[in-house]
């Protein structure tokens, strides 16, 4: 798998046919969190949502995962137009699947539009990996796409899913095929989804995660 290729032209594509809802749905949780210490984002592509959780965290660290090199160019390239370069970013470029995170490390863990790019055997690996690098208090941010659940829109999103598959596949050699449901797997490595929106007719959501003691505690006490 290699966004290389397509890397210098994404930003363009999404606007064309997606204006700015992937961006819309990637910092819907930002306000839902608190400010986090270390943060590991896989997949962030060209750095929109770095961005956009830099200056709402400007104190945070991040560790950034990706696979395209010239990705993660175009993403210092913003940091430096936006002027962030100062911020504490390290960029690691190499595959989400063989890359070993350091155990309880992350308060923050962000994948955005990256788990629909790997089949149910390879997140069957990658979720437990992730899940060792957080901590105890970790959230985990999910924005992806999803069929929605009945109807037209069922029909429609079904339709958009598979030429987006049959696009990504082609261009960037893209191992996953259809969409697989994170959230069984995210529940098995005990986090608990505690908010979740959907929208543009439900193709997309954005859902944050809470490690599930963490998340029971605070149940407790609101």
């Amino acid at each position: 798998m290699s966004f290389d290729r397509l890397a210098p032209h994404y930003r363009w594509i999404e606007a064309l046919f997606a204006g700015e809802r992937l961006q819309s749905c990637r910092t819907a949780m930002l306000d839902a969190i608190a400010p986090p210490q270390n943060v590991l984002i896989y997949g962030e592509g060209n750095g929109r949502f770095l961005v956009e959780l830099l200056r709402r965290f400007p104190l945070t660290r991040v560790t950034v995962v990706e696979a395209s090199t010239v990705m993660v160019e175009l993403a210092k390239t913003r940091l430096i137009r936006e002027g962030l370069e100062s911020v504490e970013v390290t960029f690691l470029q190499g595959d989400a699947l063989t890359w070993e995170p350091p155990a309880s490390s992350f308060d923050l863990i962000v994948t955005c539009f990256f788990l629909d790019c790997f089949r149910e055997d390879q997140l069957l690996q990658l979720i437990p990996r992730i899940t060792n690098a957080s901590t105890a208090e970790a959230r985990w941010v999910v924005a992806d796409f999803q069929i929605a659940t009945s109807g037209l829109r069922r029909l429609f999103s079904r339709v958009m899913v598979a030429l987006l598959y049959a696009f990504f596949r082609r261009v960037t050699h893209l191992p996953g095929h259809k969409l697989v449901d994170p959230a069984p797997l995210l529940r098995t490595a005990d986090f608990v989804c505690v908010q979740r929106e959907v929208r543009d007719f439900g193709i997309l959501y954005s859902a944050l995660w809470k490690r599930a003691e963490t998340a029971s505690q605070t149940r407790r006490i609101t």
